[in-house]
């Protein structure tokens, strides 16, 4: 009882009101991201209803479900075949939602965070990395003043680069807010993908603001 009455507290000091917190300043440009790019948000809604309009999108085909079980976590993955969310003209889009667990925190209770990922791809060939590149770097230089700060990693087989992922952070946050990558595959395709992350409380999607330095360890 003494353990879920501090569980309790601790989730009321971290959250605050769910309903309210798009007013939080930290919120605001995950939420234009969400509203300019993909087709549905997930910070405007109820997250049951955010999840069943995804379900039932009409647009979305080859849809793959695997509910939440005791044993599996949520995911979905589908195909847009005429959304068009950035400058280049896409062969296909998909759209992934999933739920990931993060290592246990100082309570040893196991957090699990959602996964928000559309990744858009640019015919193959030369012409179609370039569009992946040029649409990565126009985006990064914009997002970069949404956020406090950035990271960068190179995606290389020996001194040959194929990739590179950036990251986006907010000080009161405990895990990245935003990735934004390109890569060219061994296939020869080239990928252009957008990730959020958020949690789900009081089923609203939510993020962790606390006010605390961010953890050296995030993921």
């Amino acid at each position: 009882m003494k353990r879920k009455l501090i569980l309790l507290l601790f989730a009321t000091l971290l959250f605050g009101s769910a309903k309210t917190q798009i007013k939080n300043p930290v919120f605001q440009a995950p939420s234009k991201i969400a509203n300019d790019y993909f087709r549905i948000s997930p910070f405007n809604k109820d997250f049951s209803a955010f999840v069943q309009r995804l379900m039932t999108d009409p647009m979305l085909t080859d849809k793959t479900i695997h509910r939440k079980t005791d044993t599996s976590l949520f995911f979905l993955e589908g195909w847009y075949k005429s959304h068009r969310p950035f400058f280049f003209l896409p062969e296909k889009v998909k759209i992934i939602l999933a739920e990931k667990e993060l290592a246990k925190d100082s309570m040893d209770e196991i957090n699990v965070i959602y996964l928000y990922q559309l990744v858009a791809y640019a015919p193959p060939g030369p012409d179609g990395a370039k569009d992946v590149i040029n649409e990565y770097e126009k985006l990064s230089k914009k997002f970069k003043h949404q956020f406090d700060m950035s990271s960068v990693r190179e995606l290389k087989t020996g001194e040959k680069k194929y990739g590179e992922v950036r990251e986006f952070y907010d000080d009161n946050v405990y895990f990245q807010l935003l990735s934004l990558a390109w890569n060219t595959t061994e296939k020869g395709e080239n990928l252009l993908a957008m990730t959020l992350r958020f949690l789900v409380y009081e089923n609203t999607a939510v993020l962790p603001v606390t006010g605390l330095p961010v953890p050296s360890n995030r993921f």
